[in-house]
């Protein structure tokens, strides 16, 4: 007997115009416009005794002490333990700046950028969002599908004096495969979609100031538009979902318009959703779920700093023996002492963080933060804390225990990039800027697969 039931919502975020925008660092110009709106979207799915809640919102990241707020929201108002509540950031880079690791307090000073009237407000719209999805339950049968999308391109491309360089790699590890979930009525039509892959919000680029949820939220509104149409008449639209994949190292292979994102979201609601259509239903009993506390180690500093001031120091003696006049060695004299400068406020960057991050335990050299499994009969989601690199996922979805894994970053919390072992000794963009130490990814995925395989086991299946 199904037992299954889906429910489904939206809530608008509605973040005032004249913030300052999220993601480039080199972005000029604050909000001027919308030109699609951001929200939060739930899914909510109950097998007859777990119920499971997963919430894409297109923001940028959120952080785990707003994440914990979301889920406790949630927790006290339903019938979903917090533990069961995946929410994850689309990593849009066409959304507001915030703080995404504290709600500003009543009275606190920030800057003009920024408006903590609409931040203080964003967890309960999105916790709303969960508990309008929950009251929306209703009896439902699963499919799931995968397509085929290219959109995704490595972006570590390796020079020929052994550097990383943040370009494309199309030789490089990326993924070719999107999955989706769907979830639907006796009659055919639709409740929701889940949409999964990996590949940075990023289409839009830098001199984009109108908000959008970028190639993501089109892939989301084609894919309700067309299963709209096909049903005409059924009591509600459906509600896509998208989480990010393990995109830490993904970019776009084509970028810069409205109509590129457009083109590229559209190949895909339309593409998964054809390949829904003709995936049989799926059995999706005994749900489990389980949220892992970690501790991530911190990546050590001491040595690259004691480095970086060494090479401050030896630049400014440079430019202060020069004798040369205002010439050209001058100038390459002046480029060397920038760029020791820039080296050294990189390193006391991350020293900062780590220091004002409440997650950190400095004398433990440690971060607090989790990760949360959940399995739907054959299918299993797994949601990582961070900037994964793609390895990560194609790891995790090459297990043996399921015959379907999603992998969604961004969930519950963001700990920055977490690179593969392999990439910690060539540096570049992501290893640089990471504040976790080599092996965390690979303890991650360890972390998953053996709560993978514990799901499998109790279920009495495993080695079938």
């Amino acid at each position: 007997m199904n037992t299954l039931r889906a429910g489904a919502a939206r809530v608008l975020l509605e973040p005032p115009l004249g913030l300052e925008m999220m993601g480039y660092g080199s972005r000029v110009g604050r909000a001027r416009g919308v030109n699609d709106p951001l929200a939060a979207q739930a899914i909510v799915c109950d097998d007859g005794s777990t119920r499971i809640a997963l919430c894409g919102v297109d923001l940028l990241a959120i952080g785990k002490r707003i994440a914990d707020d979301i889920r406790a929201r949630v927790a006290r108002q339903s019938k979903i333990s917090a533990d069961a509540i995946l929410i994850g950031a689309t990593h849009t880079h066409s959304a507001p700046f915030f703080n995404i690791f504290a709600t500003p307090q009543s009275g606190a000073t920030v800057a003009d950028s920024r408006d903590p009237q609409w931040e203080r407000a964003l967890p309960e719209k999105i916790a709303s969002a969960i508990l309008a999805a929950d009251d929306a339950l209703e009896p439902a049968s699963l499919k799931a599908a995968s397509a085929r999308f290219v959109l995704g391109t490595n972006r570590r491309l390796r020079r020929a004096d052994g550097s990383i360089q943040l370009a494309a790699n199309y030789s490089g590890v990326a993924e070719s495969e999107a999955q989706a979930l769907g979830f639907y009525r006796a009659d055919g039509s639709a409740i929701a979609f889940l949409i999964n892959y990996p590949c940075h919000g990023v289409v839009l680029c830098e001199d984009n100031l109108l908000y959008s949820r970028d190639w993501m939220g089109f892939a989301i509104g084609e894919i309700e538009r067309l299963a709209s149409e096909s049903v005409p008449d059924a009591p509600k639209p459906p509600v896509a979902v998208f989480m990010q994949g393990t995109t830490g190292n993904i970019d776009p292979r084509s970028r810069g318009s409205f109509e590129v994102a457009r083109a590229h979201g559209a190949t895909l609601g339309r593409d998964l959703l054809n390949a829904l259509n003709a995936a049989p239903f799926e059995a999706p009993s005994n749900f489990q779920v389980r949220r892992v506390e970690l501790k991530a180690r911190l990546k050590p500093l001491d040595d690259a700093l004691a480095i970086a001031r060494e090479c401050l120091s030896q630049t400014q003696a440079s430019l202060e023996n020069h004798r040369g006049g205002e010439g050209y060695q001058l100038k390459r004299l002046r480029d060397h002492h920038q760029q020791s400068e820039a080296a050294l406020m990189a390193l006391e960057a991350l020293v900062e963080a780590n220091r004002r991050d409440k997650r950190v335990d400095l004398a433990r050299g440690e971060m607090a933060t989790g990760m949360t499994v959940a399995s739907l009969g054959e299918i299993a989601i797994v949601g990582l804390p961070g900037e994964a690199f793609v390895e990560f996922g194609l790891a995790l979805r090459a297990n043996p225990y399921f015959a379907r894994t999603l992998v969604a970053c961004y969930c519950n919390d963001l700990i920055g990039y977490i690179p593969t072992r392999e990439a910690y000794p060539l540096g570049g963009y992501e290893v640089e800027t990471a504040r976790v130490a080599k092996g965390t990814g690979e303890s991650m995925v360890a972390a998953a697969l053996g709560l993978m395989r514990e799901f499998r086991a109790s279920s009495g299946s495993l080695g079938e």
